[in-house]
């Protein structure tokens, strides 16, 4: 027997494609993600029989839509030419293979699928929640790390107290405060429409300040607990400033709740966005679906309800990629 027989028959034999991918989907990391893939779909099925339901919810949705302007006989017409006179499961399953193909039927008020006419203000509804995201995460950062080098004092009391007052404003008064001061009284930025940027800049601090509140609050806590542990401790005696903890260690370390909690916003962002749009006359989904509301238009209201439940469910599972890629516990399955 030759040397290269024996190594041959003593070295351990390699994995082959299959059972590499079988360790790959066994790995808690694949596990992980396959957990929340599953929820997502549990969401995004709710959704869809949540969008279904409303319809149904009101009573007969023929005599909804005509809001009792025909007679009985034309009700009925109009039942068995939209379908609404078949079985409740029939109805559902064709609405189901509908929203599979991206079809929820013809808007009433704009004459064209009503997955359009959503899908043609999604990007200014996107504008606003980018824009309160984005300005909400550059001011909380300063914010909390200014709190937390000067806590128990009168500073840190001050921005707490703030953050307090922030959280509880309502959207629409401030909304009004802010088109009084900046667009009656200065007249430096228009109040309704979008008509560029300048357009943007009101609502998205609107939207802004009580996202503010709420993250300030929760990064400040996350903050408070890192530098009581014991590695900060250790930090201290190596002679680092608490300065520099915070900057070097400490934000590093909350970043992972930090994201996890700011992706869970997005459903109160969208309430919020609905009465921000309202005010401002912004013509994003919300003004599209209080529209829809005032005009009877069911299928675009069905097509705001899982278009919105898909993004918050693409969100979410993005964040998860991002604390699978920054969090080596979930790599390892350490934690839920």
């Amino acid at each position: 027997m030759t040397k290269s027989d024996i190594d041959r028959t003593v070295a351990p034999k390699r994995a082959g494609p299959g059972m590499r991918v079988l360790k790959a989907i066994t790995a808690p990391s694949a596990r992980y993600l396959g957990v929340r893939l599953l929820q997502g779909l549990a969401v995004l099925f709710g959704a869809v029989v949540i969008s279904f339901l409303l319809i149904h919810i009101t009573g007969n949705p023929a005599e909804v839509l005509v809001g009792g302007r025909f007679t009985g006989e034309q009700v009925q017409q109009l039942n068995e030419r939209l379908g609404y006179n078949r079985p409740l499961l029939t109805q559902f399953l064709d609405y189901m293979g509908g929203v599979l193909q991206g079809d929820f039927g013809d808007s009433f008020r704009f004459q064209e699928p009503a997955i359009r006419s959503v899908l043609r203000a999604l990007p200014d509804t996107l504008i606003l929640v980018a824009g309160a995201i984005g300005l909400a995460s550059v001011i909380t950062l300063p914010l909390a790390i200014i709190s937390v080098l000067k806590r128990e004092t009168f500073i840190d009391r001050l921005l707490r107290r703030g953050m307090i007052i922030g959280q509880g404003i309502p959207e629409f008064w401030l909304g009004l405060l802010l088109v009084l001061f900046f667009a009656v009284q200065l007249g430096v930025l228009p109040s309704i429409g979008n008509s560029g940027f300048n357009s943007a800049i009101l609502p998205v601090v609107t939207l802004a300040v009580p996202l503010v509140s709420i993250l300030g609050r929760l990064l400040r806590a996350d903050l408070l607990d890192i530098m009581t542990s014991d590695f900060v401790t250790a930090l201290r005696a190596k002679g680092l400033t608490e300065f520099e903890i915070l900057t070097r260690h400490g934000i590093r370390n909350a970043f992972g709740p930090f994201i996890t909690f700011l992706a869970l916003q997005l459903g109160w962002l969208v309430g919020g966005t609905i009465v921000v749009e309202a005010v401002f006359v912004w013509p994003g989904i919300g003004t599209l679906a209080l529209g829809a509301v005032e005009t009877r238009d069911l299928p675009v209201l069905q097509s705001i309800v899982v278009v919105v439940a898909f993004g918050y469910v693409a969100l979410n599972l993005a964040v998860d990629l991002i604390m699978l890629g920054i969090d080596p516990r979930i790599r390892l399955g350490r934690t839920k």
